[in-house]
């Protein structure tokens, strides 16, 4: 068969793989599919342009929210901690932690009766309960005690920056806009006029009233929004039966086009402002000045959600039916794009999400250095439909010590337990750009990323080069993200968006494509 060029091999393998390797972990392993407030499905932090005086933080998690599943959509999970960590420099350990427990809040009531006014604990749809949904964000100047990271929460400075804050609702429909929220006048059925039914009032305006200022001057948001991720998951989960179009035109592919199953889903996220002097209190260390040899400028961040060991059936608690007791253990992480859902092998993937980032070369590394993907593509006969030759087939099985020097942008950081793992590696010195830091939005478009994470990531694991440049598959996000904090588009309505259908006529049939 006719060799290819390097660069050649690199498009259209990227083109191949990519989708196998989208950047998202939605129940990306076996022990997450029990326990959705504990699943991180992604991560982004950023520095703001220019000044670099703000870092951003989001976290999304306890994903596939179909809106108009009202009820079950009550995001705020109680009995969890929700946690930025922050390291510096080539060290993983520590520096700062950032703290969100999430309380709901139901008051019991006495039975029914036939005198009973609207509300409380006897109605049957949560907004009108009366029940509240709060949050409190601390901030740790060292480690919090539990999973297997490095410190002792009593011997770490505590601050509490924000208390009983409340979290945003849910976007729910029109009558509840108006009955609940408040946000314009209510027209019975016996009005005879249906704008009360039919035109939603819950707006951008309406979301930032939930930004809470904190008291190191900086800002939080937590609630559901929409769900920024993007994926052909039929394609992928059918063995990577990908389409025409995200395979570089291979002959004998499915027939286009890819689809974004996560469209009109909506997820839970905490999008966090800080402040640069609690990272930095002395200035970022040669701010807009690249140095490209250094780590003193290198924050390592990464997220993790805790609960408490033992989990006691008790009905005496409204929210959750569960009591917790025992330590704090970690059931959740998430950094870089694609981690575990990427790299890590099935087996394994508990473990990832059971550990911090300070063992991962120990855990993990053979899972980096020598990427399933690669030989899975050869098993589906891509390499050889595109005439790669065997020696380069085997050079992308590994070692691939190229992707840990990749992901550690390059610096003098040691490929060892405690300096590489799976975080995300930002230069605050410089404006953030994937893979330095993931920054959401910023792209082309209001509906685009600033970088398709995919195709870096799966440009630099399938050719060794980052910017190779395919692999785009299903770029575009379903709303537009703002373009000011907290960058998230706000979720999809339960009555008017989401899902569902008329069911008329139906369809017994695959249909021909």
């Amino acid at each position: 068969m006719k060799l290819i060029s390097t660069g050649l091999i690199a498009g259209a393998l990227v083109a191949a793989v990519g989708i196998t390797l989208q950047a998202s972990s939605h129940r990306e392993a076996l022990a997450i599919l029990n326990e959705p407030c504990a699943d991180n499905t992604d991560t982004y932090a950023w520095v703001s342009p220019g000044s670099h005086d703000k870092l951003y933080l989001i976290m999304d998690f306890y994903p596939l929210h179909e809106p108009g599943q009202g009820n079950q959509g009550l995001r705020a999970c109680n009995g969890y901690r929700y946690e930025f960590h922050i390291g510096k420099g080539a060290s993983l350990k520590d520096q700062l932690v950032y703290r969100v427990e999430l309380t709901s809040t139901l008051k019991p009531e006495a039975a029914p009766s036939p005198t009973d006014a609207v509300g409380g604990g006897n109605e049957i749809l949560w907004q009108l309960t009366g029940g509240t949904e709060t949050m409190k964000v601390t901030r740790f100047s060292g480690s919090p005690s539990g999973g297997d990271d490095q410190g002792d929460e009593g011997g770490n400075t505590a601050t509490v920056l924000g208390n009983n804050l409340p979290v945003l609702p849910n976007n729910h429909g029109p009558q509840t806009d108006r009955l609940v929220f408040g946000l314009g006048p209510f027209k019975g059925y016996d009005s005879g006029d249906p704008t009360s039914r039919e035109v939603g009032l819950y707006d951008q305006p309406f979301v930032d009233t939930f930004i809470h200022t904190l008291s190191n001057g900086g800002r939080v948001i937590a609630g559901q929004f929409d769900d920024p991720y993007q994926l052909d998951e039929k394609g992928l989960f059918d063995l990577v039966n990908l389409n025409k179009d995200d395979l570089g035109g291979i002959p004998g592919a499915r027939r286009p086009p890819g689809k974004d199953v996560f469209t009109g889903f909506n997820v839970f996220s905490i999008a966090l402002e800080v402040p640069m002097h609690d990272v930095f209190p002395a200035g970022i260390p040669h701010n807009g000045v690249l140095n490209a040899s250094s780590t003193d400028s290198l924050l390592r961040i990464w997220s993790r959600i805790m609960r408490q060991q033992t989990q006691t059936v008790d009905n005496g608690n409204i929210i959750t039916g569960l009591k917790g007791s025992g330590e704090w253990v970690q059931v959740g992480r998430n950094a870089l794009p694609l981690f575990d859902a990427g790299f890590v092998g099935t087996q394994r993937q508990t473990l990832y999400l059971h550990t911090s980032p300070m063992k991962d070369v120990t855990n993990f590394g053979a899972d980096v250095l020598f990427p399933v993907l690669v030989r899975d593509a050869e098993a589906l006969g891509i390499y050889k439909a595109l005439g790669v030759p065997p020696s380069a087939v085997a050079a992308l099985k590994g070692p691939r010590v190229d992707i840990l020097n990749a992901i550690n942008l390059g610096r003098p950081i040691p490929i060892a337990d405690g300096s590489t793992g799976d975080v995300i590696t930002l230069d605050a010195a410089i404006d953030s750009s994937f893979p330095n830091g993931r920054r959401m939005g910023g792209g082309t478009a209001p509906n685009r990323n600033q970088v398709n994470v995919n195709s870096v990531l799966i440009s630099l694991i399938v050719a060794g080069d980052p910017a190779a440049g395919l692999a785009k598959g299903v770029e575009v996000n379903d709303k537009d993200y703002l373009d000011r904090f907290p960058f998230l588009a706000p979720a999809h309505q339960g009555l008017l968006q989401g899902h569902g259908g008329i069911n008329v006529p139906a369809e017994p049939n695959i249909p021909t494509p």
